[in-house]
């Protein structure tokens, strides 16, 4: 029997709301999680606004021992995870076949950034011995692992801002090839540090509207300036269907494809003479096996920045005519752009919008910049309760491009009395 891949818990931290319900309660009120940065002294900074979240307590979810061995992107990860497999209500039996795979963009800027002052200012001898395992790119997924006792697939995807959109990619097809039954998966990610702000604020990529955080994210709007750094954790439980099916399980979503394309050139900007975001769309349509007029609704990447472009193009190309009948979104106008966290959260949304019947609106978006001209959900959410499949789109520095689709879910008995309609 073919292998089918479900989604049965999420759980998130992001930078306008904690958990599943208090973060789509902020997605349809179209509440923005953008701020004046306070955990350090930005005053000499072009930017001096992100997504940074002010309201998380670690020690709610972890011992205060393994708070202080931890980086901040280790324990959104942990935190989101735990929020995941509660969720999911799912009892861990054959510990073997449980995996994790979780992107990353980075490493743990706020670990290695302390720790090196403290090298500058004191010495070798002062360094904690904690320090060297809290600063892989790998703690994130170990450290999950480690937490839910997992013995299969533990694997680390670091590919930019598209690394928690690929993590599910690579996850669905570990589960769609029988090597695990149940992998934990997604993004987290914390770069709002000095170094780390001063590193992205250089290129002048950001967007520079200090005196209007909240409004600061405009994605595919003419007045855009620039994408907003932001930090948080989306992490999703991926199943093999009949696992689910054997213990009851809530079904949020079928993953029905996964590609990835590279722009092939290594560049923050991104690359508007190629087409590896077209290329991406083209692929997953073809790995879902759906056709353009099958997709009910795109969960852009639309960062709000030169992208909003080529990703519109990438869009109108691949749908043909269909792309002006379907609502497109960007959720990265309320929580800005947590990097591999970011395809995660979009994930979470999407799902959210089988569940609910809603689509989340892209916020600040005010004026019509004539190469972006599709429906873009502008101010405010839409009841839509028709909507079966969702298109979400990744892009990150370097070009590197991924989409999944997501599709309600169909028993086979269903999807067999369709094709014979």
């Amino acid at each position: 029997m073919e292998r089918r891949v479900v989604i049965t818990g999420i759980g998130l931290v992001s930078p306008n709301a904690i958990g599943r319900e208090a973060f789509w309660e902020a997605l349809t009120e179209g509440k923005s999680g953008i701020k004046r940065i306070t955990r350090f002294d930005v005053s000499s900074y072009a930017t001096q606004i992100a997504g940074e979240i002010q309201d998380f307590d670690a020690s709610d979810y972890m011992s205060p021992k393994d708070v202080r061995r931890t980086s901040l992107a280790t324990q959104f990860a942990i935190a989101a995870s735990k929020m995941a497999v509660s969720d999911a209500k799912i009892q861990f039996k054959e510990k073997g076949r449980l995996g994790v795979v979780i992107g990353v963009s980075s490493s743990a800027a706020d670990i290695i950034e302390a720790y090196h002052g403290a090298f500058l200012e004191k010495g070798a001898s002062k360094i904690n011995p904690f320090g060297v395992t809290a600063i892989l790119p790998s703690a994130a997924a170990n450290n999950v692992a480690f937490t839910f006792g997992c013995k299969g697939s533990v694997i680390t995807i670091s590919n930019s801002c598209a690394a928690g959109t690929d993590a599910i990619g690579y996850a669905l097809r570990s589960i769609l090839l029988g090597k695990d039954d149940v992998i934990i998966s997604g993004g987290s990610e914390s770069q709002i540090t000095p170094f780390g702000l001063a590193m992205l604020a250089a290129p002048r990529i950001m967007s520079m509207r200090n005196d209007d955080p909240e409004g600061a994210s405009r994605p595919f709007d003419k007045t855009r300036d620039g994408g907003i750094l932001s930090e948080g954790a989306g992490i999703l439980i991926l199943e093999e269907l009949e696992h689910a099916l054997n213990r009851g399980a809530h079904i949020y979503a079928e993953i029905l494809g996964y590609a990835s394309r590279a722009d092939g050139v290594p560049s923050i900007e991104p690359n508007a003479s190629d087409t590896g975001i077209e290329r991406s769309i083209s692929m997953v349509l073809s790995d879902a096996c759906l056709s353009p007029n099958e997709i009910g609704y795109v969960c852009a990447h639309g960062p709000s920045d030169t992208f909003d472009i080529i990703e519109t193009k990438a869009i109108k190309k691949t749908l043909g005519n269909h792309a002006y009948e379907i609502p497109v979104s960007s959720i990265k106008s309320m929580i800005g752009n947590p990097l591999s966290a970011a395809g995660p959260l979009q994930l979470i949304a999407s799902v959210m919008v089988f569940e609910r019947g809603i689509i989340p609106p892209t916020i600040n978006h005010k004026y019509p910049d004539v190469d972006c001209d599709l429906d873009y959900v502008p101010e405010k959410a839409r009841k839509s309760d028709n909507i079966n499949t969702v298109l979400i789109n990744s892009h990150g520095f370097g070009g590197v491009n991924s989409s999944i689709i997501i599709r309600k879910y169909k028993s086979s008995k269903e999807i067999e009395y369709g094709l014979r309609k």
